[in-house]
């Protein structure tokens, strides 16, 4: 956690995300299953290993892998105007107005958790769970999320993986509940 001068608090996102370490082994099991398959192809006389696809074998998951690990890079933002989380790959935007609560929880039970145990990813770690009020839609063409620009509907829960969940929880508790009294948050109030 890293506070700023105009009342930001940073927290860095967790590298080693569930959601990126969940990625990186399905796309590692999407192209074990492509290289079994042209394998399979090859032995029975269909068409041979040329140089595309083998290098089609090997970029199409690398691409995937490299693509979901930068979506773990990056940093939230709690600011007097609410929570932004910046990756690699996006921008997110969350005003407090349109967010109802912020707690944290782990991964647990349901399909997510039975799939992704399946997979073999560490579920140990907590993470952030923001509900929203209004509906969070993603920009086709500048790949920005939030509850406030145009684009595609997504729902209204959104999950985020700092470093310090806890910490975050409790500090955007904090704005959160500053927001809903029409207080003005000031440094000296943040720790």
């Amino acid at each position: 956690m890293k506070l700023t001068e105009s009342s930001v608090i940073r927290f860095p996102l967790r590298q080693k995300s569930i959601h990126a370490d969940f990625m990186t082994r399905v796309f590692l099991l999407i192209g074990l299953g492509i290289a079994v398959c042209s394998l399979a192809v090859w032995l029975l006389g269909g068409s041979g290993f040329d140089g595309i696809t083998i290098l089609f074998i090997i970029g199409f998951p690398a691409v995937g892998i490299w693509g979901w690990r930068r979506a773990s890079i990056g940093e939230v933002e709690l600011s007097e105007a609410g929570i932004r989380v910046r990756r690699r790959t996006q921008t997110e935007t969350y005003p407090w107005e349109d967010i109802s609560s912020v707690s944290s929880t782990k991964l647990e039970r349901g399909d997510n958790a039975a799939l992704c145990r399946m997979l073999g990813v560490d579920l140990s770690h907590p993470l952030v769970v923001v509900e929203l009020k209004r509906s969070v839609r993603r920009h086709l063409l500048l790949n920005r999320f939030g509850t406030r620009s145009s684009g595609i509907r997504m729902g209204t829960r959104i999950s985020i993986e700092p470093e310090d969940v806890y910490g975050f929880v409790e500090a955007a508790n904090r704005y959160l509940k500053a927001s809903l009294s029409g207080n003005d948050l000031g440094q000296s109030r943040v720790p």
